[in-house]
């Protein structure tokens, strides 16, 4: 499931979550929030793998150091949105 929470003038988006479930494990990638592109966050993939609910994120954050900060969005909100949209997808995906 993809969930993104789009910048209001443009609909790019500020942050884009994509969760997958496969027989051996979840991967969890992240799009607009980095300045290399899309980045895996393996401490969620590790948590969902053990328990695929939203349940499983609680307490984690992905460091803002590494992302990027503009007119729309510090560093430390996409952190935040990150986790926001990883629960969101999850429950989407059920």
């Amino acid at each position: 499931n993809y969930q993104k929470f789009a910048q209001p003038a443009s609909r790019f988006a500020l942050v884009g979550v994509f969760v997958a479930k496969y027989a051996d494990g979840v991967r969890v990638a992240v799009t607009g929030a980095s300045e290399g592109g899309v980045f895996r966050w393996a401490e969620a993939e590790a948590a969902l793998t053990a328990n695929f609910s939203p349940a499983a994120l609680a307490g984690m954050s992905v460091d803002a150091d590494g992302l990027i900060g503009d007119l729309h969005a510090t560093p430390a909100y996409r952190a935040h949105l990150i986790g926001v949209l990883t629960g969101r997808a999850v429950t989407a995906a059920g």
